[in-house]
Formats: C-alpha cells, sequence, structure tokens
C-alpha cells in the first residue's frame, strides 16, 4: 500500500454529478476514472454491472482508495424498478468492495435512510428507510462497513453543474429560463450540499484518514421551497413559476422522509470547518456560468 501523498484513487462514475466535481478535485493525481453512458475522454468506459469488467478494471487498477459515484439516483426509478437499479447501486458496489478488500472504498449515502419523523438526524442515529432508494443506501453503507477501511459520505440535495443537467437547481434554472413553473414540495426539509464543495470535502477526509460515516452535506437545514426561492433569487429568475405543493399531491410512487435534515457537526468538528452555505455556494454556480 502506498502512503497517503502518493495513492492511487480509482473514480468510478466520473461522468456524473458528483463524479465531474470529483474528477476536478482530484486533478493532478494519480487517479483512474471510469464512464459508462457519457464515455468521457481520459476515462475508461465500463458496465459496472459486467462482473468480468469490473474485476478486470480493478485488478489493473490496483487503486488504493476507491470511490463509487456511480449509481441511479433516481428515487421514482428506484422504486418502479428495484431490480435494475440494485443491480448498479448495491450489487455493483459489493463486486467493487470484493474485488478490492485492501483498498479505502467511499460510498455516498442520503438522508432517506431516514423516516422523516425525528430530524435532524445525526451520523448515528437509528436508520429507518421509507423508499427503495433509502434501502438500497441502507445495503449499501453496510457494504462499505463490512470491511476496517472505508468512509459513507451521506448527502442530501446535491446540486451544480453537470453535462446532463440533473440537479434539482439545474432544472430550476432551465424551467424558469423557459418561463415554465416548476413543482417543489412544500412539506420537506433537506440540507442543500453543493456538488463542488462536497468533492473537495471527499479528497480532504480521504487525506486526512477519515473513516465510518460523515454527513458531508451543506450547513443549513432549509424547507425546500426556501432553497428553491434562494435559487431563483440568485440567478434573477421569477419566483412566482415556482408551484408549492405538498408532498402528498405530487403523485409521487417512492414515499419521502419529510423531515430528514442531516447534521453536519462531525464533519466540521474533524475537518475545521463545513461546506458553503447556499446563498454563497449559488452565487458561485452563476458565476461558474457566467464565465462560460
Amino acid at each position: 500500500m502506498r502512503g497517503r501523498g502518493d495513492r492511487r484513487w480509482l473514480l468510478l462514475g466520473a461522468g456524473g454529478l458528483v463524479g465531474g466535481h470529483l474528477r476536478l478535485a482530484l486533478a493532478g493525481r494519480d487517479v483512474v476514472e471510469t464512464s459508462h453512458r457519457a464515455q468521457l475522454p481520459g476515462t475508461v468506459t465500463v458496465d459496472l454491472t459486467d462482473p468480468a469488467a469490473t474485476t478486470r478494471l480493478i485488478r489493473e487498477a490496483r487503486p488504493d482508495v476507491i470511490v463509487v459515484a456511480a449509481a441511479n439516483a433516481f428515487v421514482e426509478q428506484c422504486e418502479r424498478e428495484p431490480i435494475a437499479t440494485r443491480a448498479i447501486n448495491v450489487d455493483a458496489v459489493q463486486r467493487v468492495a470484493d474485488a478490492a478488500p485492501d483498498a479505502l472504498l467511499v460510498v455516498f449515502s442520503s438522508e432517506y435512510v431516514f423516516d422523516g419523523s425525528a430530524g435532524s438526524y445525526a451520523e448515528d442515529d437509528a436508520v429507518a428507510p421509507l423508499n427503495e432508494y433509502g434501502r438500497q443506501k441502507v445495503a449499501v453503507e453496510a457494504i462499505a462497513r463490512g470491511r476496517p477501511d472505508h468512509l459513507v459520505c451521506r448527502v442530501s440535495g446535491v446540486y451544480g453543474w453537470s453535462a446532463a443537467r440533473t440537479s434539482f437547481v439545474s432544472q430550476l434554472v432551465d424551467r424558469l429560463r423557459a418561463g415554465e413553473r416548476i413543482r417543489v414540495p412544500s412539506d420537506q426539509l433537506i440540507t442543500p450540499t453543493p456538488a463542488a464543495d462536497l468533492a473537495g470535502a471527499v479528497v480532504e477526509l480521504v487525506d486526512r484518514g477519515a473513516s465510518g460515516t460523515f454527513h458531508t452535506a451543506g450547513p443549513e437545514i432549509l424547507p425546500r421551497p426556501e432553497f428553491a426561492r434562494r435559487a431563483a433569487e440568485t440567478f434573477g429568475l421569477d419566483a412566482a413559476l415556482l408551484e408549492i405543493r405538498a408532498t402528498a399531491e405530487l403523485g409521487l410512487a417512492a414515499p419521502r422522509p419529510l423531515r430528514a435534515g442531516l447534521v453536519t457537526d462531525k464533519l466540521r468538528a474533524f475537518l475545521g470547518h463545513g461546506l458553503s452555505p447556499s446563498r454563497d455556494a449559488l452565487a458561485a454556480m452563476r458565476d461558474t456560468e457566467s464565465r462560460g
């Protein structure tokens, strides 16, 4: 095993929202990056649901740190297609863990491991997922904790730019600019997590030898409508186009935890700082876009 300063990283899922920001945070490091559908230049194309391809990748990369950013994060699809989504969200993670028993395994989890009845939640609070996505994340956490060297990073409402523009803020900006309405749950709390800061925090946690579970989320627990209004205001868009509705009126297949904010005291104590407040991170998104 190489020392901390010269460890080889394997970043699985470099084409996604979190993976793309991790690519930037890991610039200049010894890192092997993978993509699947995006097929990014400089990455290894691999289907992590293919056992032989996954084993071959890890054998050839010989990583010291594996970050699993590849996932299907569409909560509704997980509810409707539990077997298909579990293949990438859980089974692939188990395969990676089995193929690299000595590597530090970094996985991402969610506030959806909680039922939202007694928030806000700290790292050691009991999990009780309400939906399939949450159940899959509980399974991923168990895989990570089954090995001595692991890091579980729980997040909530991750936002930032990506090629697919999948984050809530990206979709809000696109819809409001087009003069279209966007529905926002009135009764859900989130802990908005800026993807750029999340990526930097993950790298810093690994560099500092962190292990166990950390709530790597933003510093504020906010009602979703308040976060949506802040995003609209930051980008100079019409907040009147926000259609505020109770979760029960949205016709969702997957039940949501309504009060599932994440307490981030442990992260701030370990790093000496937290992630950026939403107003600052949203302004940084706006400025990044304006610079082209």
